[in-house]
């Protein structure tokens, strides 16, 4: 083993939980955006961070769940899928891990590289939208409910997209893939 792969072997050893390191980029980013983040002791109700924000008289607050996802890219990816996309997370998701939807509660996808970069982009979704997408999903395995939600940015126009099938196909459109570019740090969804 050589010395680099060691030294990041040891690095992602001390790292932490990614989880811990998604949650606390989603704090610095809502932080940045006027809202004070608390994190919950006890993940309840998918519930991560609390958000606080105070105008004039009246208080606003959100609830956040932070799905931190390591990003894919290049020979990561099956060479059909990086002929046009520059990047892929994915995540297995229950079917209706977002059924009950309560107005108050978002998603926060933060992606990371392999080698611990944070992408600039994050995806923040109701999770009502977020639903839908997961029952548009294909399967994660056969014969089972949960899904395979796969996240990718294309490489032509940098658009974010969710993908509709697991199996290989030529070109994006509306039969293999859903622009979900919108969700790109929109932090305006949150009120």
């Amino acid at each position: 083993m050589t010395k680099s792969v060691e030294k990041q072997k040891v690095l992602k050893e001390r790292s932490g939980h990614l989880e811990i390191i998604g949650e606390t980029q989603a704090k610095l980013l809502l932080f940045r955006q006027g809202w004070n983040p608390y994190s919950r002791f006890l993940d309840v109700d998918k519930v991560d961070l609390i958000l606080r924000r105070s105008n004039g008289e009246r208080t606003e607050y959100r609830e956040i769940q932070v799905k931190y996802r390591r990003l894919w890219e290049g020979k990561e990816q099956q060479r059909w899928e990086s002929d046009l996309f520059s990047i892929t997370a994915w995540f297995p998701a229950a079917k209706d891990a977002f059924a009950s939807h309560r107005s108050g509660l978002f998603v926060m996808f933060i992606f990371g590289y392999s080698d611990r970069r944070i992408e600039q982009d994050v995806l923040i979704f109701r999770s009502r939208d977020l639903h839908k997408l997961i029952q548009a999903s294909p399967l994660h395995k056969k014969g089972g409910e949960d899904r395979a939600l796969f996240i990718s940015k294309s490489r032509s126009n940098s658009k974010w997209y969710v993908r509709l099938t697991r199996q290989k196909f030529t070109k994006i459109d509306a039969t293999t893939c859903i622009d979900v570019t919108k969700y790109r740090n929109n932090y305006a969804i949150l009120g």
